[in-house]
This record gives structure tokens, C-alpha cells and sequence, in this order.
């Protein structure tokens, strides 16, 4: 078994089986997805529950040898992972 952060592919998965368990249907575009995201933060009482809440980060301050896709996969799955 590998050890390392999960996949964007595991994170998917993870998001499926989440939307599943809380009887959400799994959104189909960006916008669906950021109105889901809002409104389960606000339901869940997060202190920023908004993504323009969150504070801009520069590419400068990404770091390097991972894809954007994997960075935002995994802090999405730790998030999902917190709120529930």
C-alpha cells in the first residue's frame, strides 16, 4: 500500500460516497459544486463558508511538483473529512 496523500481519483470517490451518505446528488459543474460547497459549509456552521472567504494565494506560494488538480483534491478531501 502506498503511503503519501490520497489521489485526485480517491478524492472523488470519497466525495461520491459522501454526497451519497448525505443524500446529495454528486453536482456536475464548477458552479453546482461551489453552490454545494457553500451551502454545506453554512449548514455545518464553517467559519468561512464562501471561497472567495478563503485569501488568495499567488502562484509563487503553491508548491511546486504537484498538480494543481492533486493540491485542490486534497485540501478539499480534508475539508469533507472535517465538516463531517
Amino acid at each position: 500500500m502506498k503511503s503519501g496523500k490520497p489521489t485526485v481519483r480517491q478524492v472523488y470517490a470519497l466525495a461520491a460516497a459522501l454526497c451519497e451518505r448525505a443524500g446529495e446528488e454528486f453536482p456536475e459543474t464548477r458552479d453546482a459544486a461551489s453552490e454545494l460547497i457553500e451551502r454545506l459549509r453554512i449548514e455545518n456552521g464553517h467559519p468561512a463558508p464562501r471561497l472567495e472567504d478563503m485569501p488568495f494565494r499567488s502562484q509563487r506560494a503553491r508548491r511546486r511538483g504537484r498538480s494543481t488538480g492533486e493540491r485542490d483534491a486534497g485540501r478539499v478531501a480534508a475539508e469533507l473529512a472535517r465538516e463531517l
